[in-house]
C-alpha cells in the first residue's frame, strides 16, 4: 500500500490577516481583503484594487536580525512557514532536519527584486553594488531562506508553472513523501503584487475594471469582467501518516488524489479547454479513489474572468453531470482575489478548515446569475454541511488545470 499523506500544520498570510483564525474567521463572515492598492502609485491606470497584506510583523516569527535585506515575499513565506511549523508542533532545532523538506510554488517568484537588480548593473557599476542586493532576487531564495532558518536539510524545491504553482507543489511533495523520501514537508506557495506583476496582467487586459466597468472580484457572476490581483503566502505542513501518528500529532485531512492538464496552447476552443479541465477534475478522483458522488464540496478557481469561469463551469457540470447542480460550490478568490501561484494552498486551507468546522463560506459580491452556469453556488451566507470529500480546482488562462482531492481523516481507507 503506498504511504498515506496527511495535512497536520496550517500557516496564513494573507490580505484577510495573519494566521488561520484570522483568516478563516474572515471568510466565514463574508469580509474582502480587496481595497484601494497603498503600495503602488497607480494613479495612470484604471485598475485601483488589489488584495495587499497589512500589518504583517515578520519580527515576530523571524527576528530581527538581517529582515532588512529580506523582500516582502520572503518575509511572507518565512513567516507562514513559522505558523504552520507552530501550529503542527513540530521541531524547530535540527532534530528533524534530515526528514524535513520544503516544496514551494511561485508563478514569478521575487520578480521585482529581480528587475530592479539587474536595472542598478544596468545602471551603476557592478563593483560599486552591495553584495546584500543580490542575496534576494532568485525565483528559489525566498524557499533558500526558510529551509535554512528552520534547520531543514532534506529535499528543497521551487515549482513555477503559473497559476498552478502551489498545487503543484502540494502534489509533488505528497508524492516525494509516498516515495519515502521525506517524512515532513512544508508545502505551499508565496507571491507579492509588485508593479511588474501589475502592468503584466493590465497590459494582458486579464485585470477587473479595464473595459470601464465595476472593478470588483466576482466569480461566476454575470458582471464579472476579470480578475483583482493579490498576495499572501499559504503553507501546508504535509506529513507521512503513522509519522504523525506516532508524535501524537493533530490531523487535518488527508490528501488523497491529484490530476494535471495542460491545454498545448492558447488557441484552443473553449470545447477543447472545457474537455482539458474536465480531464484534470477526473484523474484527481481517480487517483483518490473517491467517487464523483462522494464529492460533498467544490472549491472552485472561478476568478471572474469571463472565459475562464464559464470553462471551468462546464467542466463541473460535464464530470458530475446531473449532480452538477447539487454540488456545493465556493470561490475565496471574492474575498482575497486572485493571488496566483499560491490560490491552490490558499483554497486547501480553507477546504482543510471547511473539513474541520463543517462551515463553507460563501461567495461575496454575487448578484447577477450568469444562466450559462448551472451550478450550486453558495451565495447568501456559509454553508453549514459535514465534508467527508472536497474538490479543489486551480486553473489558468494559459491551459493549465491541476485539481485535489482532500477527505477527513479516517484511521481505515
Amino acid at each position: 500500500m503506498k504511504k498515506r499523506v496527511v495535512v497536520t500544520g496550517l500557516g496564513v498570510v494573507s490580505p484577510l490577516g495573519g494566521g488561520k483564525e484570522a483568516f478563516w474567521n474572515n471568510l466565514i463572515a463574508g469580509r474582502s481583503g480587496i481595497a484601494p492598492m497603498s503600495s503602488l502609485d497607480l494613479s495612470p491606470y484604471k485598475c485601483k484594487l488589489g488584495g495587499e497584506v497589512r500589518d504583517l510583523k515578520p519580527e515576530i516569527y523571524l527576528g530581527s536580525k538581517g529582515l532588512k535585506y529580506l523582500n516582502k515575499g520572503t518575509r511572507f513565506l518565512g513567516s507562514a512557514a513559522k505558523m504552520a511549523l507552530d501550529d503542527a508542533k513540530l521541531p524547530q532545532d535540527g532534530s528533524l532536519a534530515d526528514q524535513m523538506g520544503i516544496v514551494i510554488g511561485s508563478s514569478l517568484g521575487n520578480f521585482s527584486e529581480t528587475t530592479d537588480y539587474f536595472y542598478e548593473i544596468i545602471r551603476n557599476n557592478p563593483s560599486e553594488l552591495s553584495p546584500m542586493l543580490s542575496y534576494d532576487v532568485a525565483l528559489n531564495s525566498s524557499i533558500n531562506y526558510v529551509s535554512v532558518i528552520f534547520k531543514m536539510k532534506g529535499l528543497a524545491r521551487t515549482i513555477s508553472a503559473g497559476f498552478t504553482s502551489s498545487t503543484d507543489a502540494i502534489a509533488d511533495a505528497s508524492k516525494m513523501i509516498q516515495r519515502d523520501m521525506a517524512k515532513v514537508i512544508v508545502a505551499g506557495g508565496v507571491e507579492q503584487i509588485s508593479i511588474d506583476l501589475y502592468l503584466i496582467y493590465y497590459l494582458r487586459g486579464l485585470l477587473s475594471g479595464i473595459d470601464g466597468t465595476r472593478e470588483a472580484s466576482l466569480p461566476f457572476d454575470k458582471a464579472r469582467n476579470g480578475f483583482v490581483m493579490s498576495e499572501g503566502s499559504y503553507v501546508v505542513i504535509l506529513e507521512e501518516l503513522q509519522h504523525a501518528l506516532d508524535r501524537g500529532a493533530y490531523i487535518y485531512a488527508e490528501v488523497k488524489g491529484f490530476g494535471n492538464t495542460f491545454v498545448g496552447g492558447k488557441n484552443h476552443s473553449a470545447e477543447i479547454r472545457v474537455r482539458r479541465a474536465e480531464r484534470a477534475m477526473h484523474d484527481a478522483l481517480e487517483e483518490s479513489g473517491v467517487k464523483r458522488e462522494d464529492i460533498d464540496f467544490i472549491s472552485a478557481n472561478a476568478s471572474g474572468c469571463k472565459m475562464q469561469d464559464v470553462v471551468e463551469a462546464k467542466a463541473i457540470q460535464s464530470l458530475f453531470d446531473v449532480n452538477s447542480n447539487q454540488i456545493p460550490i465556493s470561490a475565496i478568490k471574492s474575498n482575497i482575489g486572485e493571488s496566483y501561484g499560491t490560490a491552490g494552498a490558499a483554497q486547501l486551507i480553507s477546504s482543510t478548515m471547511s473539513i474541520n468546522t463543517a462551515q463553507i463560506p460563501h461567495i461575496i459580491n454575487h448578484s447577477n446569475k450568469d444562466q450559462e452556469m448551472n451550478l450550486n453556488l453558495i451565495i447568501e451566507k456559509p454553508l453549514k454541511k459535514e465534508i467527508q470529500n472536497a474538490l479543489i480546482n486551480t486553473m489558468d488562462y494559459d491551459g493549465n488545470n491541476s485539481c485535489l482531492v482532500v477527505s477527513k481523516f479516517s484511521k481505515s481507507q
